[in-house]
């Protein structure tokens, strides 16, 4: 995808095979459009169609996540039965794809995450954000309902009654208060929430292992023990087969040998 500045979504290989996503409609507070949901899309077919890279990272520009859908623009595309909720279709096909993709995902967020960026952020594996970002889902105060899976992954994480006080109040939540809820990965210091995304991104080792453990995170979240252990099984084979346990091995080893070395 091309890094051309007036795109909406930017695409960046760094080094260490990290994917950067960038949201790239800072003018509007990144808020999403059908342009930016189709350039997501040929965004995660390149990813989803190669070798999985070591991590993605999913973010926006100019120190501010996403405001959610362009309440500015119509949300309504063709003359389908659904027409008015186009947009927002395929919003929801874009975070599923981002859930299930298979290598660890990180959203960093400065500024704020609202509406159905708020589910974007949670349909990753991890969030990291600085201390002062707010988050809120106000469909309601907008004549709306909660969209992009937000009822779905807030109840999730929060339970019945606490998602409910959320979308019924329209309040703003804090980054603190989304970190004592498990909402939020790490906290870290304004203005360092990507550079410390695509660290972590980098830092990722064994590749086939954390490929393979992002498909067990997937996989539990809608299946049972049982079929949990099944795919272990195979996974486990399947690692032990390859080159990559040795190497982690030996890694594992030498550091604690170098540190051994360095107590005496």
């Amino acid at each position: 995808m091309s890094n051309d500045s007036e795109a909406e979504l930017l695409m960046e290989w760094m080094e260490g095979d990290v994917v950067l996503l960038t949201m790239n409609c800072p003018r509007a507070r990144n808020t999403v459009s059908f342009e930016m949901w189709e350039q997501f899309s040929a965004a995660l077919d390149t990813i989803e169609n190669g070798t999985p890279p070591r991590a993605v990272v999913l973010c926006g520009a100019e120190g501010h996540f996403s405001n959610g859908g362009d309440v500015k623009k119509g949300p309504a595309r063709g003359e389908g039965a659904l027409a008015l909720a186009k947009r927002l279709e395929m919003g929801q096909r874009i975070i599923a794809r981002l859930r299930a993709l298979p290598c660890p995902t990180i959203a960093a967020i400065e500024g704020g995450a609202h509406g159905i960026a708020w589910s974007l952020a949670l349909a990753c594996d991890m969030v990291l954000c600085a201390r002062e970002v707010k988050f809120s889902a106000p469909f309601i105060s907008f004549g709306l309902v909660p969209d992009g899976g937000s009822s779905w992954f807030l109840g999730q994480h929060l339970g019945r009654q606490r998602a409910a006080e959320l979308f019924f109040s329209g309040r703003t939540m804090d980054a603190s208060e989304a970190f004592d809820l498990g909402l939020v990965s790490r906290l870290v210091d304004p203005g360092n929430a990507i550079a410390e995304a695509i660290a972590f991104g980098r830092s990722i080792e064994n590749r086939h292992a954390a490929e393979l453990t992002k498909r067990l995170l997937h996989l539990s979240e809608s299946a049972d023990l049982a079929a949990c252990h099944a795919l272990e099984l195979v996974y486990c084979h399947s690692a032990q087969g390859g080159d990559e346990v040795k190497r982690a091995r030996e890694a594992v080893f030498a550091r604690a040998a170098a540190k051994k070395a360095a107590k005496s």
